[in-house]
């Protein structure tokens, strides 16, 4: 029998998230997992929640981390900075957790003084925000396995720019720290690259109208598209008022706004030909192909890139394989092997193989299912592709091209 401590704990919405099954030994290891279940990352809880399954199931099947069982603690940080606040100060004074996988942006932001004053790893997987440029890393205890928005920013300009023409554009832009920083390094590396920004309007977070923001981006006159930085809820608002107006816009989109329930909720209509490039990894890498086979065993779905799957599952095998490097499951010796079981050994795959490695006496480098997850000294990693997605007349969200970003400039 495997040492599985997996189980539908509790639900939010109609997801089952990660739990303890009874009672924890005080042998077992536990993770924190601290995402939006609810608020506007809601649609994306789903996807991470079980990229964290199956890693942890890997984990537990192979023995688990120095002989010992995993568990992840959920917690929904309800998508704001104050629910990342109260979530990591129960996970890790209640729940007395080891490190904590998963939050974005803005709840990320608010706990980088929590994380390395309690030593506490936190490994965010989908936080996009140029703050965590310079944050992170060995003693700071912030990681992160997506893409900053500062890379991003070179993607979305460098594409509108090259794919579609796109020599001017207005920008829409929410007021809340992950979608500020999507446009503003968007808006940087497009004017650096020759584009013109025409308007700037910002939307205030909560509002049920949009109608003075609207006319602004009518008065700008846009041409081509809209560039869209918002979340779900200022999205829909926005995108559906505009329409009601007589304002059939196109819209280029951050990955915020990349998922059904904003086409569903704004209507085919309104978004049909929507478009975001999101992170991707590179079709036929061992680590990409091993993990989607996995994933849709396991699922009966294969994962798509965008949704933070592989980069859930990559936090938490990262996480796993530093504790089994350091020979503890504290926090403090996460941290000092998380840069080091990235990078710059022999290449494994899997917990299982990386653990082999390690009881070998060789250092590893882990080629994670999102790509190599090289963390640098800051605790950022690089992305080897990007997939554009477009909305198609029939409201799904489509793949149209996948373009090597492998050499692009890191900002």
């Amino acid at each position: 029998m495997s040492k599985l401590r997996m189980t539908s704990m509790a639900a939010i919405g109609s997801i089952a998230l990660l739990g303890l099954a009874g009672t924890a030994s005080a042998d077992d290891v536990k993770f924190g997992f601290l995402v939006g279940f609810s608020g506007d990352m809601a649609p994306w809880a789903s996807a991470l929640n079980n990229g964290a399954i199956l890693a942890v199931e890997e984990i537990n099947a192979a023995g688990g981390i120095n002989g010992d069982t995993l568990v992840m603690v959920p917690e929904d940080n309800a998508s704001t900075a104050a629910g990342g606040v109260r979530g990591a100060q129960k996970l890790i004074n209640v729940d007395k957790v080891s490190a904590i996988i998963g939050p974005e942006s803005d709840p990320i932001m608010a706990i980088l003084s929590l994380a390395k004053d309690t030593k506490t790893p936190v490994i965010s997987t989908s936080a996009g925000t140029e703050g965590l440029d310079d944050a992170g890393g060995t003693g700071a205890y912030i990681y992160r396995t997506n893409a900053s928005d500062s890379f991003l920013g070179v993607v979305h300009a460098k594409l509108l720019l090259d794919e579609l023409g796109q020599k001017e554009i207005v920008v829409v832009v929410e007021n809340l720290e992950g979608t500020l920083s999507g446009a503003n390094t968007f808006i940087r590396n497009y004017e650096k690259m020759g584009g013109k920004v025409v308007k700037k309007v910002v939307l205030a977070p909560g509002q049920s109208s949009y109608l003075n923001e609207i006319g602004e981006v009518a008065d700008a006159n846009p041409e081509g598209v809209v560039f869209l930085a918002t979340g779900q809820t200022a999205g829909v608002n926005f995108v559906k008022q505009a329409y009601q107006r007589g304002h059939d816009w196109k819209y280029w989109v951050t990955s915020d706004l990349q998922n059904q329930d904003f086409v569903d909720a704004a209507g085919v209509e309104i978004v049909k030909g929507a478009t975001n490039p999101v992170s991707s990894q590179v079709e036929g890498a061992e680590g990409w192909e091993r993990f989607s086979k996995a994933y849709e065993e396991r699922f009966g779905e294969a994962p798509q890139s965008g949704f933070y799957q592989a980069e859930t599952y990559d936090a938490v095998i990262l996480a796993a394989l530093a504790a089994q490097a350091a020979g503890a499951s504290t926090g403090e010796a996460i941290d000092s092997e998380l840069v080091a079981v990235s990078r710059d050994g022999e290449k494994v795959y899997s917990f299982a193989d990386g653990v082999k490695a390690l009881s070998e006496g060789k250092d590893i480098d882990y080629e994670g299912a999102s790509g190599p997850v090289n963390f640098t000294a800051t605790g950022n990693v690089t992305i080897p592709a990007t997939r554009l997605l477009v909305v198609d007349d029939n409201g799904e969200w489509v793949s149209t091209k996948t373009i090597d970003t492998s050499e692009y400039p890191a900002n």
